[in-house]
């Protein structure tokens, strides 16, 4: 590899790690041995090199599977049972581990880039869900209705990745859910389905339709 290369070997495993602020310059040289000036040569300086962290650990994810669409399918339901398997494989797919870790620590302490990550990365995932959902819940649903469904069925799905460790050690079986990602989605797809079925659209603070 070249040394272009190793430094960005080595900024995306201390980025992951530490985060872009406590990422310093000189442990990416040195773990990458290459030159301390080396970073400003081939990239401009250490902001610039974390956007292209940032951009290649996302464009694995990208590229692996295209999002489905509400026009993909005949009925927004299954739109929306598609996008959350979609979704599920995204989370655990090859090269999901680095990007997770890389978004868990810009979200812990965010870095000077993060509008642009939400707005280029996470905004296109979000609009389809809200999409969808506006799809399922109609006209009659505020948008804070529609925020808060897509919360809910990101948060039911995101839960898996950012905390597997803590649930793959619950004392109960089976230990790892996401070795059946089928499965998973399926239970996600039902309750989300029951969810939006019900609805909530709420015309006051307490009050339910």
């Amino acid at each position: 590899m070249s040394t272009k290369d190793d430094i960005l070997t080595s900024a995306t495993k201390l980025f992951a790690e530490f985060g872009f602020r406590d990422a310093s310059v000189r442990d990416i040289c040195n773990d990458a041995n290459a030159n301390i000036a080396a970073i400003n040569y081939h990239f401009g300086n250490k902001t610039q090199l974390y956007v292209q962290v940032i951009q290649i650990a996302y464009q694995s994810l990208n590229e692996q599977k295209a999002m489905p669409t509400l026009e993909d399918y005949q009925s927004p339901y299954e739109a929306l049972d598609a996008w959350i398997l979609w979704y599920l494989e995204r989370l655990f797919g090859d090269g999901s581990e680095i990007t997770h870790q890389l978004l868990l620590r810009e979200a812990a302490n965010p870095s000077p880039m993060l509008d642009e990550i939400v707005s280029t990365q996470m905004f296109p995932l979000y609009k389809q869900l809200d999409q969808i959902v506006r799809a399922i819940q109609g006209v009659r649903a505020s948008d804070t209705d529609i925020k808060l469904s897509c919360l809910s069925i990101l948060g039911q799905c995101l839960v898996h990745r950012t905390h597997k460790s803590m649930i793959d050690r619950l004392p109960v079986e089976p230990e790892d859910l996401t070795t059946d990602i089928q499965r998973l989605a399926d239970h996600t797809a039902r309750s989300a389905r029951a969810m939006l079925r019900n609805g909530y659209h709420t015309s006051s603070p307490g009050s339910h339709a």
